[in-house]
């Protein structure tokens, strides 16, 4: 076998499996093996075609990764919540914004969004960061 086919058959089954799973990561690899045949086509002796792949394959996977840093994480969509938009009440204040409310028959850690809230009163669930629950005055719609 050459050694132009033994790069393009790597090449394209990390393709295959890319499409097959979906993941960035295996187009890069994918890459990677036809920058390996591309020096095999060129006449680069095979340490040569090796060294290519593996710093074109290492190149792509650090641009991959770096490219997943700059995007934001998607958020949770409202709607997805149950807790989305229900009431509380606040039991008690916390600075530097945050209180312990009441919701559900338990009490709960909080951060306020505004200004407004005052223990004693009510608040609106209008986000939530694990199990601390973001906390407005307005009702969110």
């Amino acid at each position: 076998m050459q050694a132009i086919t033994f790069w393009l058959i790597c090449a394209l089954a990390a393709l295959i499996a890319e499409f097959m799973s979906g993941t960035f990561y295996l187009l890069v690899i994918s890459a990677a093996f036809a920058c390996g045949g591309l020096a095999a086509w060129l006449g680069a002796p095979e340490l040569a075609q090796w060294l290519i792949a593996s710093v074109g394959g290492a190149i792509g996977l650090i641009l991959v990764r770096q490219r997943k840093r700059r995007q934001p994480r998607p958020q949770a969509l409202p709607q997805d919540d149950p807790d989305w938009g229900r009431p509380v009440s606040i039991i008690s204040l916390a600075p530097p914004r945050h209180a312990r409310i009441h919701y559900r028959g338990a009490e709960w850690d909080a951060e306020l969004l505004d200004d407004q809230l005052q223990a004693g009163g009510n608040g609106y669930i209008a986000g939530r960061d694990g199990n601390l629950f973001k906390i407005s005055s307005q009702q969110p719609e």
